[in-house]
């Protein structure tokens, strides 16, 4: 389990970006541009990463499901499962 230390929220950031990419930036925000400021252009990109990020869980667990669907007999209990099953529980 990571530390509280390795958890920071970033609520600012200051990024100091090479040519090409701040021409990029710059093609992308200001008037009749898609994003008013550089600032908007970046939350969404880092909400579209998350997002691919969630599915990409999502789409781990749902194989990890499928796989144990396929691997394992999930056949009826019987009286004696349940048996076990409440002696366990008590």
């Amino acid at each position: 389990m990571k530390e509280d230390r390795d958890n920071k929220m970033v609520r600012r950031l200051n990024a100091t970006l090479p040519d090409p990419l701040a021409l990029h930036v710059g093609e992308m925000t200001g008037k009749g541009a898609l994003y008013e400021t550089p600032s908007e252009f970046i939350r969404d990109l880092v909400r579209r990463h998350m997002e691919r990020h969630l599915e990409r869980e999502r789409g781990d667990v749902h194989a990890l499901l499928a796989r144990s669907l396929r691997e394992n007999d999930y056949e009826p209990w019987t009286g004696d499962d349940l048996a076990d099953a409440r002696k366990a529980a008590t």
